[in-house]
C-alpha cells in the first residue's frame, strides 16, 4: 500500500514539473539569440530570435522578446550613427545606417540619415571649393558658396567657421560690393572747382577706365567741387554721389548705373531680396518686434507655427537683419541643481512609575434579588448587589492591570533625498517630497442631502527655486524651502455636524543667494524642538508629596527634528558672448537703415595706381590726374595747394623707417611683414638686413632659409621705398618669435649718408 502511494506521489511530481516546464520557452534558437545579444553580437542574436519566431509563430514570449529587442537594437545603432555623423565620421555613420536598414528595411530614420550623410559630403566638397576661391582672393565667390551650404544646413561646422572668417575679412559692416572689385580700389587724386558732373564723370571714365550709364533724370550740368588726394575710386565716387543726391547700381566689374536718389527711382532700380529666417531659441514675435523697432523693414510675414519670419527688402537690409538675428537667437542658459535634503529626527522618551488602574466595571446577573425590576430598568444598583451577593455578579473588569514602567526609548532617524533637476535660466523648478492630504468639504442642499468633496494639499518637503545664470558663471538662486506635517485634526464645534479640519504645521525659509558654478551652499536651522511631560496616577494620591511620586507614572518626551538643505548649481550651458565684431556694426542712417557708411580712407602714396611714368613719386597720382584735368580745361592756372603742401613737408620732414608685423599668428598660417622707408625725397636709397628665426618662420618669397634677407630701397628698385615679405609659421609649438632690422644704410643722391633710426624689434606671438 505504501509503495503504491509513493509511486503515485512521484508520478504527480513529474507531471507538475513537466507542466511548469511547458510554461517556459526551451527553443534553442531563442536561447542562443538572447545569449548573442547579451554578448554584443546584435544582428546575429536578432537573426536567431527571428528564426525562433518562425519556428514557434504562436509563442507570445518569443514574439514579444523579438519586438522588444528589435526596437532596442535599432535605437542603439541609430544613436551611435547620429553621434558619428555629428562628429564628422561619415564612413562609420553610413555603415551604422546600413546596419539599421538590414534589420528594418523601411526604417525612415536610417534613410534620412543616409541622405544627411550624402548631403554632408556634398557640403564638404563645396566648403573646400570656397576655401580654394578664398585662396585665390575670390571673396565674393567664396561667400556665395558658403551661404548656399548654410542655407541647407545651418549647423555645418566648417561652413560656420568659414563664414565667420569671411565676415571678419571683408568687414561686411564697412564694405560694399564695390570694394570687392579691383577696378574701384585704385587710388586717385582729384581737384575740381565748380565743375559740371558730366565733365567729372567723363574724366574719371577716361582716366580710370570705368563706364557710367546715366538715368535720364540725372542733372549732369550740376556743378561740384572736390579736393582729394590718394584716395580710392570707390570712396571718391560714393562721396561724389552722396553730395549730389545720386545713387548707383553695379552692372559689371567696371560699369555703374547712376540715377537720382529718390523713392521713385529706388523702387525702379533697387533689387529686393526675399529671405526666410528660422528662429530656433527665441519667440518669433519678439524677434520681429525688435526688428521692426530697430529697422524699417518693407514687408515681414510671421509664421508662428514654424517659428520663422519672411522678409522682403534690399540686400543691405537683409544683411543687417541677419546680424541682428544672429546675436539675439541664442539658446537659454541651463543649470543642473544638485539638491541634498537631510531630515534628522531625534526622539527621547522616558516612562517611569506604576501604571495604576483608573476604573472598575462590573455587572449583575438579572433575575437575582429583584429580577423584574432589573430587567425592566437594565440598571444594576448597589442595593441589587447587596441583596444578590457576589454570587449574582455577571462580570467584573478592571480597566488596566497595575504595572510598573522603567522604559526609555531613543530613536534616531535620518531621511535623505538627493534629487537632481535641470532647469532653464529664469524658470521655476519645484521639488515635492511627501504626501497629499485630503481636506473634505461637505455641502448641504435642501431636499437633496449632503455631498462631500475632497481637496488635496501638499504635506512634506517642498522646495522651489528660480535660477538666473549670469555671464560671469555665477548663478543667482531665489529659493523657497517649506517643511510641513500633519499635526492632527480639529473640529469646528462640539455637535455631530461639526466640520473636521487638518492641522498643518509649517516651517518655511525663503532667500535669494548667489553661488559660483559648482559651489555648495548649506541651508540649515529649520529645527522643531518638542518637549512634553505627562504625570498620571490615582486621583488624590498624586497630590500627596513623596507618596504621589511613588504611586504616579511620569512620561517625558523630547522630539527634535532638523531640516538641512545642500544645493549645488552646475552650469550646463551659459550665454554665448558675441565678440566685438559681431556685437557692434553700422546700421545705416535714420532715413536709410542698412545703408553703408561713406568714408574717405587714406591710402599710401606709394601705392598709387595711376601714374604718368614708372617712378613712384609722391605726386605721381596727382600728376597723372592733374595733367589730364588741365588738358581737358577743367582746372585753373592758380597755384596747386597739394604741390605747395608737399614742397613744404619735404623741406622739414626727416626720413624714417617703419616695420609692421602682426602681433599674433596661428600655427601653420601665412602673414605679411612690411618694411617702408618713409621720406619726401624720392632720390634717397637705402639698404638693410632683415633677421628672423628660420626654425619658427619660413620666408616664402625668396626661398632661402638662412634667417636673413637683404632689402634695398630706392626709385631704381622694383619695390620702390616699400618691401613686403610673406612668411609662414612652421613652428609646431606655441610661443613667440622676433623679426629685427640691422645694418641700415641710407644715402642721398650725392652718396652722402643720412642718419635714420632703426625701428624696434617686432615680436610675434605664435598660437
Amino acid at each position: 500500500m505504501n509503495r503504491g502511494r509513493n509511486f503515485f506521489v512521484l508520478l504527480l511530481l513529474c507531471v507538475l514539473i513537466t507542466g511548469c516546464a511547458t510554461q517556459m520557452t526551451r527553443n534553442p534558437s531563442f536561447l542562443e539569440g538572447k545569449q548573442l545579444i547579451a554578448e554584443g553580437r546584435l544582428e546575429e542574436g536578432l537573426s536567431k530570435l527571428e528564426q525562433a519566431a518562425r519556428e514557434e509563430p504562436d509563442n507570445r514570449e518569443v514574439s514579444a522578446t523579438l519586438a522588444r529587442e528589435r526596437d532596442s537594437i535599432i535605437g542603439q545603432i541609430l544613436f551611435e550613427a547620429d553621434g558619428f555623423r555629428m562628429a564628422g565620421n561619415l564612413e562609420q555613420a553610413e555603415l551604422d545606417y546600413q546596419r539599421v536598414l538590414g534589420v528594418s528595411v523601411n526604417n525612415e530614420r536610417a534613410r534620412e540619415g543616409l541622405e544627411a550623410v550624402e548631403l554632408e559630403r556634398r557640403h564638404i566638397v563645396l566648403v573646400n571649393q570656397a576655401k580654394e576661391a578664398l585662396a585665390h582672393h575670390d571673396v565674393e565667390g567664396a561667400e556665395k558658396i558658403v551661404r548656399g551650404v548654410l542655407a541647407n544646413n545651418p549647423m555645418q561646422s566648417e561652413a560656420r567657421q568659414l563664414i565667420k572668417a569671411l565676415s571678419e575679412r571683408i568687414a561686411r559692416a564697412e564694405t560694399s560690393e564695390l570694394s570687392l572689385i579691383s577696378e574701384f580700389s585704385k587710388p586717385i587724386t582729384m581737384e575740381f572747382r565748380d565743375t559740371s558732373l558730366k565733365a567729372i564723370f567723363e574724366l574719371i571714365s577716361r582716366t580710370a577706365g570705368i563706364n557710367f550709364v546715366f538715368d535720364r533724370n540725372v542733372q549732369q550740368e550740376a556743378t561740384a567741387s572736390m579736393f582729394v588726394r590718394d584716395n580710392s575710386i570707390e570712396d571718391v565716387l560714393k562721396l561724389l554721389l552722396l553730395t549730389n543726391q545720386l545713387a548707383y547700381k553695379v552692372l559689371n566689374s567696371n560699369t555703374l548705373l547712376i540715377y537720382p536718389d529718390t523713392p521713385a527711382k529706388q523702387k525702379d532700380y533697387q533689387e529686393l531680396v526675399v529671405r526666410s529666417f528660422h528662429v530656433a531659441n527665441t519667440d518669433v514675435k519678439q524677434m520681429v518686434a525688435m526688428i521692426r523697432g530697430l529697422v524699417k523693414a518693407r514687408d515681414i510675414y510671421v509664421n508662428e507655427k514654424l517659428n520663422l519670419f519672411v522678409i522682403r527688402d534690399t540686400l543691405e537690409m537683409i544683411r543687417l537683419v541677419e546680424r541682428l538675428v544672429a546675436i539675439n537667437d541664442f539658446p537659454d542658459p541651463e543649470v543642473m541643481l544638485d539638491v541634498v535634503v537631510l531630515e534628522v529626527k531625534r526622539d527621547n522618551t522616558l516612562e517611569l512609575g506604576p501604571n495604576m488602574p483608573t476604573s472598575v466595571t462590573f455587572s449583575a446577573i438579572p433575575g437575582v434579588g429583584a429580577p423584574a425590576q432589573a430587567a425592566a430598568d437594565s440598571v444594576v444598583k448597589m442595593s441589587m448587589i447587596k441583596n444578590a451577593g457576589f454570587e449574582g455578579l455577571r462580570s467584573f473588569t478592571i480597566s488596566n492591570q497595575a504595572k510598573i514602567d522603567f522604559g526609555r526609548t531613543l530613536t534616531n532617524a535620518d531621511v535623505l533625498a538627493n534629487p537632481r533637476i535641470r532647469v532653464k535660466s529664469r524658470e521655476k523648478a519645484k521639488i515635492h517630497i511627501g504626501n497629499k492630504e485630503p481636506v473634505f468639504t461637505v455641502t448641504n442642499t435642501a431636499n437633496v442631502g449632503s455631498a462631500a468633496s475632497a481637496t488635496y494639499i501638499d504635506v512634506g518637503l517642498k522646495f522651489e527655486v528660480e535660477p538666473v545664470v549670469r555671464t560671469n558663471n555665477e548663478v543667482t538662486l531665489k529659493a523657497l524651502l517649506e517643511v510641513s506635517s500633519n499635526l492632527g485634526e480639529k473640529r469646528s464645534g462640539g455637535g455631530d455636524n461639526a466640520a473636521t479640519a487638518i492641522v498643518i504645521g509649517t516651517r518655511t525659509a525663503e532667500t535669494v543667494l548667489e553661488l559660483r558654478d559648482g559651489e555648495t551652499q548649506v541651508l540649515a536651522g529649520l529645527i522643531q524642538d518638542d518637549l512634553s511631560r505627562v504625570k498620571s496616577g490615582i486621583a488624590g494620591l498624586t497630590e500627596i508629596p513623596i507618596l504621589g511620586d511613588i504611586f504616579s507614572k511620569q512620561v517625558r518626551k523630547h522630539n527634535k527634528t532638523e531640516i538641512i538643505l545642500l544645493i549645488t548649481p552646475h552650469i550646463i550651458r551659459n550665454v554665448v558672448q558675441p565678440n566685438h565684431f559681431e556685437s557692434e556694426f553700422y546700421s545705416g542712417t535714420a532715413s536709410a537703415a542698412g545703408k553703408l557708411p561713406v568714408t574717405i580712407r587714406k591710402t599710401a602714396p606709394q601705392s598709387l595706381a595711376m601714374e604718368s611714368s614708372g617712378s613712384a613719386s609722391v605726386g605721381g597720382g596727382y600728376a597723372a590726374f592733374g595733367q589730364a584735368a588741365r588738358s581737358a580745361g577743367l582746372l585753373g592756372t592758380e597755384s596747386d595747394p597739394f604741390e605747395e603742401a608737399i614742397t613744404q613737408a619735404g623741406s622739414v620732414a626727416s626720413p624714417s623707417l617703419t616695420l609692421r608685423a602682426p602681433e599674433s599668428v596661428t600655427m601653420g598660417r601665412e602673414f605679411t611683414t612690411t618694411v617702408r622707408l618713409v621720406t619726401q625725397d624720392s632720390m634717397l636709397s637705402g639698404e638693410l638686413n632683415l633677421i628672423y628665426d628660420p626654425e619658427a618662420l619660413e620666408l616664402i618669397d625668396g626661398g632661402e632659409k638662412s634667417g636673413m634677407r637683404n632689402l634695398k630701397f630706392g626709385r631704381d628698385q622694383p619695390t620702390g621705398m616699400t618691401a613686403v615679405l610673406r612668411f609662414k609659421v612652421i613652428s609646431t609649438n606655441p610661443g613667440s618669435t622676433e623679426i629685427a632690422l640691422q645694418n641700415l644704410q641710407v644715402r642721398d643722391e650725392t652718396g652722402q649718408a643720412i642718419e635714420v633710426d632703426v625701428p624696434p624689434t617686432a615680436t610675434i606671438r605664435i598660437q
